[in-house]
């Protein structure tokens, strides 16, 4: 009895979140309510503060249940030397989509996040920890870009911190098209040369 009362449990989470995502999805972060997720799935409100604390504690849950492809593609190139660290760099920033394409879940919660999500108000500790995270991620892929320096892979004067920023500010750009273009894919078809082109346009020239 006690296993069939946590699977029952599991499995009403799994549905709130699941719920959670398409009405993030249809009206938005900040002008949803637990009651409307509550309606939605069919429960009461107080069924979501038993697993969730409030709103933020939801949505934490929700994105969770999303791999994070560049952070495991960082933690990865940085537990070793890397031969070719530009190669590196295309590999962790092709991740996300590569993500996206095969997984629709991952689809929709980019898409809350680049198109749905009004950090504010009660949601304002979100928008530092989104803040910190992609500082983070400078910063990791700074020290990436600083390698490729130090092999001889970077034209010269262009600073790591530079191209750290000028591939992050493409990635963003380029998951909020992706994210909007749910139909044909011609976005997603776009991205990997625009990321080789950001990348080309970064490497030394070839020595004479």
């Amino acid at each position: 009895m006690v296993r069939r009362t946590k699977e029952e449990a599991q499995a009403t989470r799994e549905h709130l979140l699941d719920t959670a995502e398409q009405v993030f999805l249809a009206r938005g972060l900040s002008r949803s309510s637990l009651q409307d997720i509550a309606a939605a799935a069919g429960l009461t409100r107080g069924a979501i503060y038993w697993h969730f604390a409030d709103k933020v504690a939801l949505f934490d849950a929700m994105t969770a249940r999303v791999d994070l492809p560049m952070e495991q593609a960082l933690a990865a190139a940085e537990a070793g030397a890397q031969a070719d660290p530009l190669a590196t760099l295309r590999t962790l920033a092709l991740e996300p989509f590569a993500l996206m394409r095969r997984d629709p879940r991952a689809q929709r919660v980019f898409t809350i996040l680049m198109h749905r999500a009004e950090f504010v108000g009660e949601l304002a500790p979100l928008a530092r920890r989104q803040d910190g995270a992609l500082s983070d991620c400078v910063l990791r892929m700074e020290r990436l870009f600083q390698a490729a320096d130090d092999a001889g892979q970077l034209a010269r004067g262009v600073g790591a911190r530079t191209a750290a920023t000028a591939l992050l500010a493409l990635i963003d750009g380029l998951l909020r098209l992706c994210t909007l273009d749910t139909e044909c894919g011609c976005t997603h078809d776009a991205v990997a040369p625009a990321i080789d082109a950001l990348l080309a346009g970064l490497r030394a020239p070839p020595a004479a």
